[in-house]
């Protein structure tokens, strides 16, 4: 059997502090009420679910550290009033994070509370800026974008405007050649590997097309997407969320997580041996980008393990980076490709990170 990719990458340290894919696609596909299952991650995108009032949310993860800074996030939204939930994030300044962490602190898990008492300055300096993912961008928008535009031009960039306008504003000004080179230093194999993901995550990747496949996404994120709501791109460049929050952050949408938060439960492991021991039959699966990491044999095993805990009509979500994966398309008798949703979804993406969005539908149980 092929090595999963917990057996491959290390997962010593937070390596994403904010969710990378965008919930509003989720959201979209995903009915009122239910019971969803979610790759943890950093959080964000499982706490977004519990808009759509679910009857129960798993939010899983192989990472101590990425269940430490989902179970921050979750007690946070209950314990604290939305200012304070901003501060102790990272989202506003503050100079008494962990006097406002101790007071929600008994509530996270014994392993959670260990990772923070030997980590404080996690805490101290807001959590949501603390990823190696994160740290790889502030290195991005600190040293090598004042290389690239000047604060005039960033300042532009976020102005509201027409996509009419921002095309003719991207075209004419920003997408300069020093924008153009910086993709193939900054945005290849080894740099990202070394300062953003770990390497193994590019095992089955094409690495002579990253920079090239990064800086196309990049043209219609920044051109044809509006970046003066976009999240990603707010942090990308500039390194904070000023000009738009995440979902799960919005003011809009705090009172009602507050109201679900009890419907997510996190847990520690792998997405397919937490569905299975739960003998719970979930409506829809947000499973990120985790095909990516895994060879075609152990793709089709992890998928008809899903599709043993799934209704019939559950649907399946999840983005491709740089590798073709497509669950109906290995499992055509159990699976059925919602292609004009998919790709009407992915026009949609803030996050340009990746090629596909995709939504499968298929589930064993239920009439």
């Amino acid at each position: 059997m092929s090595k999963g990719i917990e057996e491959r990458a290390k997962f010593d340290k937070i390596r994403y502090a904010n969710c990378w894919e965008d919930p509003e696609l989720l959201l979209e596909v995903f009915a009122h009420g239910g019971k969803f299952i979610s790759i943890a991650s950093a959080g964000d995108n499982s706490l977004s679910v519990l808009t759509k009032n679910p009857e129960l949310v798993y939010a899983v993860d192989l990472s101590i550290p990425q269940i430490a800074c989902s179970e921050l996030k979750k007690y946070a939204i209950k314990y604290l009033d939305y200012e304070n939930f901003l501060k102790v994030l990272g989202f506003k300044p503050c100079d008494n994070r962990l006097e406002i962490y101790k007071s929600i602190e008994e509530n996270l898990s014994l392993q959670s509370r260990y990772y923070f008492e030997h980590n404080p300055e996690l805490i101290k300096n807001g959590i949501i800026h603390q990823g190696k993912f994160e740290h790889y961008f502030q290195l991005f928008a600190n040293r090598i974008m004042p290389l690239v535009h000047n604060q005039k031009n960033l300042t532009e960039l976020f102005l509201p405007k027409s996509i009419q306008a921002q095309k003719m504003f991207y075209d004419k000004t920003w997408n300069n050649w020093r924008f153009k080179a910086l993709f193939k230093v900054f945005f290849n194999k080894f740099v990202m590997g070394r300062l953003g993901r770990d390497k193994e995550f590019f095992k089955y990747v094409d690495v002579s097309m990253i920079s090239k496949n990064i800086k196309e996404r990049a043209d219609r994120a920044l051109r044809d997407v509006p970046t003066w709501n976009n999240p990603y791109v707010n942090y990308i460049l500039l390194n904070n969320f000023d000009y738009a929050l995440p979902h799960y952050a919005k003011e809009e949408n705090f009172n009602i997580i507050k109201q679900n938060i009890d419907a997510l439960e996190i847990k520690t492991g792998t997405i397919n041996e937490v569905a299975k021991n739960s003998d719970i039959k979930f409506d829809g699966f947000n499973l990120s980008d985790i095909f990516e990491y895994m060879d075609v044999d152990l793709f089709r095993e992890i998928s008809l393990q899903l599709f043993e805990s799934a209704n019939k009509g559950a649907k399946f979500c999840y983005w491709n980076m740089m590798v073709d994966r497509r669950i109906s398309e290995i499992l055509p008798e159990n699976f059925e490709y919602k292609k004009e949703l998919s790709q009407e979804l992915y026009l949609k993406d803030r996050a340009f990170f990746y090629k596909d969005f995709i939504v499968d539908e298929g589930g064993k149980y239920g009439a």
